[in-house]
């Protein structure tokens, strides 16, 4: 049976009819009883608005209070008897601010907030966002107190996250909300990575055209074509803030399927900062400042430089890794009486030097292992927006548009050395090709060159409209993306692979066509106020499709549309002891679309070479070997985007400043990328040159003349499908306490416990390499198991942060729980449903089947340990981070011990004992601002 498409039809509706109501209700309730309060609160410095600020608002005479938090346009709009109202703002950074005001009418009230100078108001972790979905925001005092050497260090401060070393021997790729533990190879389960977006101030970045590969097993793992991100590349000096949304992202986001990345860099005027760090395994240096070019701020540019150099084993430093980033952001602003325009435009610059070598004289024959991979990026991206100065339901447009180019240039020179003697691989042609011997030990260069290019293109527009119990804001925009890889690729001697049985050949990434992608999408949000309670709905519409894409291709002209909705209610507050206790309940579903990268699709041909005749005589000039070569087209046209649901219901409660939140959620995304099996039959011939005399006809044999016998061969091909599923589920919590006075302690308390599995959503094809009457058994099993596993952890991050405002120290002390890990592979029972021959044909596996001598060999047996769960037990580290500042705080000292106490029991495994052992890593920096 067909599965039958996803109806969104359902979802479509409640779409439209959520933005009538919206639209229709700001009339229809312009003439309730009440007055409107429009209360917008923007930062002093940069004048853009700040989200999730508090606004408390208490009735003089009657002592009614109300309440609640600013939007994404730094908006609280609310409906207000004609009274004196005392009205309080505060956020975290910033200094509070109280007025009152008298309420006679629809009003609009714009507040501006200065940067706090009290560090009693200090976050050094990250904290839940109060918005319609689960999102975690690091700013930059968590980011400095936690002292980061790249991007990967700050995933350990969203919930379940654990303090992990730095790993710069490989690709540092994002795990949303995955189970720890999970160690996955190649690319099978890598689109959760994939489907992470990483926005830099509103562009995407594009790792489509990323086609830089090896074919040297041990170096895949430094290989992050497929994979996403990288996030070793990217520096957090010069970051302002970063938002993690783990749910429901809104569907002006979208080319994801597991969550969203979203980094502000720094903007405004600044104090010239250096930052010298040192640690076990690094050496970091950065330098920035923000100029006010004007005079009076309405244009600023910011700078930036940052490098980076990372001894994979400080023991050894012919393996390191080294970045240098560098940036220059302007910020253009033009005001009157009846618009506001902004012009951001921002120049990039960011390296990666990867290097790995052996050293010779300590390898056995003076072998050389060689590797190096460079790359250098440039983007250029800008944003133009206007804005209305008065009140207007028109909040904003804008156009935002990026350049990116990246040279990428990967060396590999490698020592081979060959177990059999094998046919060199340079055919070009199929049929029968005569070619040369590869040599047993040679010496192998091998160059890949790709220079990814990208262009996006984005127009939205935003529109605000408020009534007394009713306020909507509608977003729409339409996003064209471009990405094509212009290198040559692999560049090497065909006679001098880098693997010896190479079956592939050099291919010019220039050859591929460009990947273009077309977006457009159209969000309600919707704040319903009634009573003391105040709803908001959010419903969105995301379509996306594939431009200018061969027509054999199931992806081709067809769009794809992700609606997504989520509800925020705000409950009354409860007072306990003259204070309010609020309450929050959330949830949110929706579908999140990824389109396969250039890699997916558009493959390398695959080159299969069977030996005909393989003559090797003494007599060099007598040898000869003929080959029957096998050109396949690996293309997948039925090739779909991977697609993701999700869903969460979140509850939070706050009191005096205290905080909990709790997140269930669920994930489901079942056509994920992977590399999938399939059988091809070949047919070629053997050549007898037993009865060849050489010597006497002078020459060496020609298979023209030499008897032969055809042989057919099954073979297990792999090709990119939609194969892999990958289901999530879990809790996340937070918990966290206001400062206490006395002792300027503050407890946070996160953790989550995740469930995640990966396996196959489609059959897999599978050869037993077993021998029978001297020859691979010519039968292939097609089986219908579950070739995954199921990964489980449980973890708990007790941070207690101290700020000691007159002794400028600020320290923490982490205590890291990971209560377990477990893994247990999904069982299976290793009996084919079906079987092919050597004819190619299909039959089905029966009773018969496995009495038969030959075809029982397909059973793949399983011990009923192969299927236990593999529980790794509970152990407790200890973390350390300490920071003083001097002279006005412009010289910083800061240091940090990861693992200063670590308590790992010893467990047993069959009765072997595990013995766990840790050492702490530490470092300490340098802080200057002057």
């Amino acid at each position: 049976m067909a599965k039958k498409p996803f109806d969104t039809t359902p979802i479509i509706t409640l779409f439209l009819v959520l933005v009538s109501v919206a639209l229709s209700a700001t009339a229809a309730f312009a003439s309730v009883n009440g007055n409107g309060l429009r209360i917008k609160v923007v930062d002093a410095e940069s004048s853009s608005p700040v989200e999730f600020v508090a606004v408390s608002l208490r009735e003089n005479e009657r002592g009614e209070i109300k309440g609640g938090y600013t939007d994404a346009d730094g908006v609280f709009a609310i409906t207000l008897l004609p009274s004196s109202w005392l009205v309080d703002v505060s956020m975290v950074g910033y200094k509070p601010v109280r007025r009152t005001v008298d309420v006679r009418g629809d009003m609009a009230l714009t507040i501006r907030l200065e940067p706090a100078e009290s560090l009693a108001e200090v976050v050094v972790t990250a904290r839940e966002a109060r918005n319609a979905t689960s999102a975690s925001l690091i700013d930059t005092t968590a980011m400095r107190h936690l002292q980061p050497s790249s991007f990967s260090d700050l995933m350990s401060l969203i919930p379940g996250g654990v303090t992990k070393d730095p790993e710069m021997g490989a690709v540092n790729t994002i795990a949303l909300r995955e189970a720890n533990g999970i160690s996955s190879t190649g690319t099978d389960y890598m689109t959760s990575a994939l489907g992470t977006a990483f926005v830099v101030d509103g562009i995407r970045l594009n790792t489509d055209a990323d086609m830089q590969t090896t074919p040297d097993a041990n170096r895949t793992d430094r290989i992050s074509s497929g994979k996403g991100v990288d996030m070793r590349s990217i520096s957090t000096d010069d970051v302002e803030s970063v938002e993690v949304v783990r749910g429901i992202p809104s569907v002006e986001y979208g080319e994801l399927t597991s969550g969203l990345v979203n980094i502000k860099r720094k903007s405004g005027v600044s104090r010239f900062e250096a930052r010298f760090k040192a640690d076990t395994q690094s050496q970091l240096f950065y330098a920035g400042k923000g100029f006010d070019v004007g005079g009076d701020r309405s244009w600023v540019i910011n700078t930036g430089v940052d490098y980076l150099d990372s001894k994979i084993d400080p023991r050894n430093n012919r393996e390191n890794f080294k970045r240098v980033t560098g940036s220059v952001r302007s910020v253009k602003r033009w005001d009157n009486t009846s618009a506001r325009i902004s012009w951001n435009s921002n120049l990039s610059y960011s390296a990666t030097f990867e290097k790995d070598d052996n050293d010779p004289d300590l390898a056995v024959n003076n072998t050389i292992d060689f590797y190096q991979n460079d790359k250098h990026a440039f983007r250029w991206d800008n944003r133009l927006a206007y804005s209305p100065a008065n009140p207007s339901p028109l909040q904003e447009l804008s156009l935002v548009s990026g350049l990116s180019y990246s040279h990428e240039q990967l060396t590999q020179q490698k020592h081979v050395a060959s177990s059999r003697v094998m046919p060199l691989p340079v055919s070009l042609t199929e049929g029968s090709n005569y070619t040369g011997y590869l040599p047993m030990l040679y010496l192998a260069d091998y160059k890949v060159e790709g220079r990814p290019f990208t262009a996006s293109l984005k127009g939205a527009g935003r529109l605000r409209f408020d009534g007394n119990k009713l306020s909507s804001t509608l977003k729409a925009g339409i996003e064209w993306n471009m990405s094509k890889n212009y290198g040559r690729g692999a560049v090497y001697d065909l006679s001098r692979p880098l693997v010896a049985g190479n079956n592939s050949r050099p291919r010019a990434f220039s050859d591929i066509p460009a990947i273009h992608l077309l977006s457009a999408y159209l969000e309600s949000e919707t704040k319903l106020y009634a009573g003391r309670n105040t709803v908001t709905l959010t419903a969105g519409l995301r379509e996306t499709q594939l431009l200018h894409l061969d027509k054999r291709y199931e992806l081709s002209g067809k769009p794809y549309i992700d609606p997504r909705f989520n509800c925020v209610w705000n409950l009354p507050p409860v007072y306990v002891a003259t204070y309010p206790l609020s309450f929050e309940v959330a949830g949110g579903a929706g579908w999140h679309t990824k389109m396969p990268v250039a890699a997916y699709l558009y493959p390398d041909k695959l080159y299969s070479d069977f030996e005909q005749l393989n003559y090797y005589h003494n007599v060099e000039a007598y040898r000869v070997m003929n080959v029957r070569t096998y050109i396949e087209d690996m293309t997948n046209y039925s090739l779909r985007p991977a697609r993701n649901f999700k869903w969460e219901v979140r509850a939070d409660v706050s009191y005096r400043g205290n905080r909990l939140s709790l997140t269930y959620f669920r994930e489901n995304m079942k056509d994920g990328f992977r590399s999938s099996g399939f059988v091809n039959s070949y047919t070629y011939n053997r050549y007898d040159a037993s009865g060849f005399d050489p010597e006497s006809v002078g020459r060496a044999p020609v298979i023209e003349e030499l008897p032969y016998t055809s042989e057919t061969y099954l073979a297990v091909r792999s090709k990119t499908t939609n194969g892999s599923r990958t289901y999530k589920e879990g809790v996340e919590y937070t918990v966290q306490s206001r400062r206490l006075p006395r002792i300027h302690t503050r407890v946070t308390v996160t953790g989550a416990f995740f469930k995640t599995t990966n396996s196959n959503s489609q059959p897999l094809w599978y050869k037993p390499t077993i021998i029978v009457n001297n020859r691979e058994l010519q039968y292939v099993g097609l089986y219908d198991d579950l070739d995954g596993s199921e990964y489980r952890s449980f973890n708990t991050n007790i941070l207690f942060d101290t700020d000691i405002k007159r002794l400028g120290l600020n320290f923490s002390i982490g205590i890291q729980n990971l209560w377990f890990t477990s893994r247990r592979t999904l069982r299976r029972d290793g009996v084919p449903v079906e079987y092919m021959d050597v004819n190619g044909d299909i039959h089905p596996y029966t009773a018969e089947s496995m009495a038969d001598p030959y075809l029982k060999q397909l059973i793949r047996t399983y011990t009923e340990g192969s299927f236990a769960r593999y529980t790794v037990p509970s152990s407790t580290t200890v973390n350390f981070k300490a920071t003083k500042n001097f002279w006005h705080n412009c010289i910083g000292l800061a240091l940090y011990v990861n693992r200063l106490i670590a308590i790992e029991p010893d467990y047993e495994r069959y009765g072997i004992t595990m013995r766990r052992y840790s050492i702490p890593y530490f470092g300490m920096e340098l802080n200057l601002k002057i």
